[in-house]
């Protein structure tokens, strides 16, 4: 199921409806919720609750006497990878990772864990770690999107690479982006 708290009022119907298949604003594949505004608000949400109730779980077990190595290991085992699934998939939009950086600076800030976390620095190696899995699979269907590393050393035109031209913050975000203007990685 699905939540009805994320600020959607309706669907556009955008195609003619199939009998027997219902439209939706929203859809869940492999536990990301995918919207038809092309935002992950609604998933950030339902993780961030997620992430809220273990917050629970290590508050309760701070009253019983756990130490903060305890604390600090179960925090890196149930409450990271429930906000940390599908980052690299909505890390292009700033606003829900601002949303994630002051949920982990608000657990540092109470005690749930003595390491402070970067949302920026996760997203760079869980990025890393799906570049490093994609390229080590040639038949990977991410494959061809990946960057291709120059075959010369040599620049005749003296100048660096260009960004492409994009109107829009969350394209140049974007997974493949990331790997080529951030990262500088290719195959």
């Amino acid at each position: 199921t699905l939540p009805t708290t994320c600020g959607l009022s309706h669907c556009a119907s955008v195609c003619t409806p199939v009998f027997g298949i219902p439209q939706t604003c929203q859809l869940s594949v492999l536990g990301l919720i995918l919207q038809d505004n092309g935002r992950f608000d609604c998933h950030v949400h339902v993780k961030l609750i997620k992430a809220n109730k273990c917050l629970f779980i290590l508050r309760s077990l701070r009253k019983e006497g756990y130490s903060q190595a305890e604390l600090d290991h179960l925090f890196s085992s149930i409450v990271l990878p429930s906000i940390t699934y599908g980052l690299p998939v909505y890390g292009a939009s700033e606003a829900e990772l601002t949303t994630m950086q002051c949920f982990l600076d608000r657990c540092y800030k109470r005690k749930y864990t003595s390491k402070s976390f970067s949302i920026k620095h996760l997203l760079e190696e869980q990025d890393r770690k799906v570049f490093r899995m994609v390229s080590g699979i040639d038949r990977h269907p991410l494959r061809g999107l990946l960057p291709k590393k120059k075959a010369s050393t040599y620049n005749l035109r003296n100048r660096t690479s260009q960004y492409p031209k994009v109107n829009t913050d969350r394209f140049k975000n974007s997974y493949i982006n990331r790997l080529i203007f951030k990262y500088n990685l290719a195959m």
